[in-house]
């Protein structure tokens, strides 16, 4: 793996932090253009909304990362503005960016519910660039694997399930259904609904074969997550089916 591509003196370039910014500025390309077709929300709404979502997104992401390894950092407080180097954790992501979104809704007069969907596609594409980022930079890695697929890791003394790339290709499927799904007539909510079942599906099965993360009753933290995440977006749909029929 290359965490580093590139070297020039002190200047590094980090592979996950490339990939994290191609994710990004390619689902900002794509958010524009959909935007222009549908008109909602307009241009300068839409830079602004990703800059909240990154922003926060990040935060929220960083510091669980850092609560959940809090003694390391204690005796490293440097390290924890590396977010360059990995070091993220999704849930947290999750929950900085729907806090950050909910406020620049508000604050813009807009529906959450639309801009929730209007987003949620697109963080699934650029999170796909990110879990490259994460294959290239040898974090969140698998369990032992003999597969044809498998891969080793220079800090690794066996093969494992890249599954970085699992989640990856995961991922890029679950924007395909949400885009064509957001294209085509859906009650406002229903792909923000959809994204947070299918990704808490996604992410719990995957978790089996994550070599990285330490087990709490059976199941790894990230899985409980999946478990409570899927848990409010299955109750949300069938609320938001059942308002949606009586409407109609």
């Amino acid at each position: 793996m290359k965490p580093i591509l590139f070297e020039f003196g002190s200047f590094h370039l980090y592979s996950y932090g490339l990939m994290v910014a191609a994710g990004v500025l390619a689902a900002l390309f794509l958010m524009l253009r959909l935007a222009r077709r549908e008109g909602f929300p307009n241009a300068n709404q839409v830079y602004d909304l990703i800059f909240v979502t990154i922003l926060t997104g990040f935060l929220g992401a960083r510091v669980l990362y850092v609560l959940q390894n809090f003694s390391w950092y204690a005796a490293h407080p440097v390290e924890i503005i590396a977010i360059w180097e990995g070091g993220l954790v999704f849930y947290g992501g999750m929950a900085g960016a729907l806090i950050g979104v909910i406020v620049f809704s508000k604050l813009k007069g807009l529906s959450v519910l639309r801009v929730f969907d209007f987003l949620m596609p697109f963080v699934a594409f650029a999170h796909a660039f990110g879990r490259i980022g994460c294959f290239l930079n040898g974090c969140c890695y698998g369990k032992f694997c003999e597969l044809p697929w498998a891969v080793t890791f220079p800090h690794l003394d066996h093969p494992v399930h890249p599954t970085q790339l699992y989640e990856a290709l995961f991922n890029f499927a679950l924007f395909f259904f949400l885009y064509s799904r957001y294209i085509r007539q859906h009650a406002t909510g229903e792909i923000m609904g959809l994204y947070f079942a299918g990704y808490a599906v996604g992410r719990f099965a995957i978790e089996f074969w994550r070599g990285d993360n330490p087990l709490w009753y059976g199941l790894t933290l990230n899985q409980w997550g999946s478990l409570l995440v899927f848990t409010a977006a299955a109750v949300f749909l069938m609320v938001l089916r059942k308002t949606t029929r009586h409407a109609a």
